[in-house]
């Protein structure tokens, strides 16, 4: 374990490792945490949401909207489900079965609070209130609806510590990347989120930023970035996702932007080249390049473990593996940069 810069970095994480890193964090409870359940294929996982929540003693409240991939649908590769209310919830009883997170969440007596329905069912803050919290930290954010979204329950906890728990996702341009950040992307109560992805995407780096922005100004915020037991790949010529098994990888900040940035230099990516890290940098003042640049020379490899896959087992993953190589060709590694803790 190593600390560079404000990132905490794990290369074989474990049980005893993931508690030691989230309680470096220094999390206060409660503790709201914002898990990856975007997509049924790859999310986070039951195991890890048990080993963060044994580290804060239970403490907590998940929070998450509905998404029309979390679907046996999408496991099957049938489809992405549909955006129906009463399918949507089927789906959500399905997928905490299928998962092994419902039991997860009774076993620590953890609740479950979903965006989307506190959306559907009117209860959520004033704009106004929100506004005023936003105005006191950031400059106005562009998406004027996004005021709209916040429930009422997380209105009533502001000034508690927020936890992004997001899963390694690699993706096709322009977003290239999914992680810390962008996973305030499903704090949008959707259950479809088109409109704010925009013609090409063009809206999606300002709708990240406008919703990061509106939770920041609330809590605490917190990042952890894994890949511990899987991460996915996208191939940016078939589009098909690539699943990729225990990396072992871990990371966690108090900073996100640095965190995003360290994790994206290591997968081989200019962070400056992620559109919505560069708008967030722009508007909530940038990440150390120092540290970025530390990543680079750090030696580190998220799919170490994974480099002798072939390029049929997983061509996503080979495709990532020869540009990183070939970015970084003229780097010399050196194994001691960063304070072992």
């Amino acid at each position: 374990m190593r600390r560079i810069g404000n990132v905490i970095v794990e290369e074989s994480a474990d049980r005893e490792s993931f508690i030691e890193i989230i309680r470096k964090l220094n999390l206060k409870p409660p503790v709201i945490i914002k898990p990856n359940w975007g997509f049924s294929v790859c999310f986070t996982e039951a195991t890890i949401l048990d080993w963060l929540l044994s580290a804060i003693d239970g403490n907590a409240l998940i929070v998450e909207s509905y998404g029309w991939a979390r679907t046996e649908d999408a496991l099957k590769n049938e489809g992405w489900g549909s955006i129906e209310p009463e399918d949507l919830r089927d789906s959500d009883r399905w997928f905490l079965k299928y998962s092994g997170i419902g039991e997860i969440l009774k076993k620590h007596g953890v609740e479950f609070l979903n965006i989307t329905e506190e959306n559907w069912g009117g209860r959520t803050a004033t704009s106004e209130l929100i506004k005023d919290e936003v105005a006191r930290k950031h400059p106005p954010i562009e998406r004027q609806d996004f005021y709209e979204f916040v429930p009422e329950r997380l209105y009533e906890m502001r000034g508690s510590d927020l936890l992004s728990l997001a899963k390694v996702r690699v993706l096709e341009a322009p977003m290239y990347v999914s992680l810390a950040v962008k996973n305030f992307f499903g704090m949008i109560p959707g259950p479809t989120r088109r409109i704010y992805h925009g013609e090409k995407h063009n809206k999606l780096n300002q709708s990240i930023v406008d919703v990061y922005k509106i939770y920041d100004s609330l809590f605490n915020i917190r990042g952890v970035v894994e890949a511990v037991l899987t991460a996915s790949l996208r191939d940016p010529e078939t589009l098909k996702w690539d699943t990729i098994k225990n990396p072992g990888f871990l990371s966690g900040s108090n900073d996100l932007l640095e965190l995003d940035a360290f994790v994206t230099t290591l997968l081989g990516m200019d962070p400056h080249s992620v559109g919505y890290l560069r708008a967030a940098a722009e508007a909530l003042g940038g990440w150390s390049e120092e540290s970025v640049a530390h990543s680079l020379e750090s030696g580190i490899e998220i799919f170490a473990r994974n480099s002798a896959y072939s390029r049929d087992e997983h061509p996503a993953l080979h495709k990532l593996l020869l540009k990183k190589r070939a970015r970084n060709h003229l780097v010399n590694p050196n194994r001691n940069v960063g304070e072992p803790i």
